[in-house]
């Protein structure tokens, strides 16, 4: 669970999960630009599960994954959808059958199998 607290007159906002804390805010000049943009939170989420799930299999594999790069893009633009681009660069002396099974283990990461289905919001009273 995550808390957000903001105070009056800020567009920041601290993020709280257990003792953990991010900053948040927006970019000028509604904001001041102090901290991760909420859009970026979302990007971060499925590129970070990404990276930590070829992590997982490349070692219960035993696969030579040195480093793995994922970038994730939200795009906004179209009224009727959302779209993640995303790019995976891997480092390491991977076959070409390792590098194709882990672009396939991408798309299984727990965030992005929650994004692709249906989303509700439920607020509490």
């Amino acid at each position: 669970m995550i808390v957000a607290n903001n105070v009056e007159g800020a567009t920041k906002a601290v993020l709280s999960a257990g003792e953990r804390r991010i900053d948040t805010d927006t970019t000028p000049p509604a904001g001041k630009g102090d901290g991760i943009r909420p859009f970026q939170l979302l990007e971060a989420a499925l590129a970070s599960c990404i990276a930590i799930t070829l992590r997982m299999v490349a070692d219960e594999r035993g696969m030579a994954l040195q480093s793995v790069d994922v970038t994730v893009e939200v795009d906004r633009s179209r009224a009727d959808e959302t779209v993640f681009r995303t790019s995976i660069d891997l480092h390491g002396a991977l076959a070409d059958a390792e590098r194709a099974l882990l672009l396939e283990v991408a798309r299984l990461c727990p965030v992005r199998k929650t994004l692709a289905k249906p989303i509700a919001f439920v607020d509490a009273e």
